[in-house]
């Protein structure tokens, strides 16, 4: 029996907590322990975001350096789904955000995750849920 996967877009500042550790990173363990039930869709401008981390002051003072988010680049393209983003969406505050929404709507994605306020106040694009990553997991740790 074939089970038809939720398809998932994770938000880099997602990727940036859990680069960090902390409950944020617990909470994509939990993810990556359920792969038979979920596709991580990514595009090519959320590995340069996520690439973009080594370049911030913040980051390299806690250590992440261009190595680590290579490492972590290498297992997150092995066990995710690469989408070609070809359309574009213009919705929401701030322009910066238009990809990923783009990416949810070629990848047909049913949750977005994301720590951003200005995503989070969206609560929903067409099909996609908005939902921060904590009540990502708490949903569906329920079923």
């Amino acid at each position: 029996m074939t089970i038809n996967k939720i398809r998932i877009v994770i938000d880099p500042n997602i990727i940036a907590s859990v680069l960090l550790g902390g409950i944020t990173q617990k909470r994509y363990l939990w993810l990556l322990d359920n792969l038979e039930y979920f596709d991580i869709c990514y595009s090519d401008k959320v590995l340069e975001e996520i690439r973009h981390f080594s370049d911030v002051s913040y980051f390299q003072k806690k250590g992440i350096t261009p190595k680590i988010i290579e490492r972590f680049l290498s297992s997150f393209q092995s066990y995710s789904l690469k989408i070609i983003v070809s359309s574009k969406v213009k919705l929401g505050r701030d322009v910066n955000d238009y990809f990923l929404l783009s990416l949810c709507r070629d990848a047909k994605a049913k949750y977005l995750t994301t720590g951003d306020p200005d995503l989070l106040s969206l609560e929903k694009y067409s099909a996609v849920q908005i939902i921060s990553m904590k009540d990502f997991v708490e949903l569906f740790q329920k079923n």
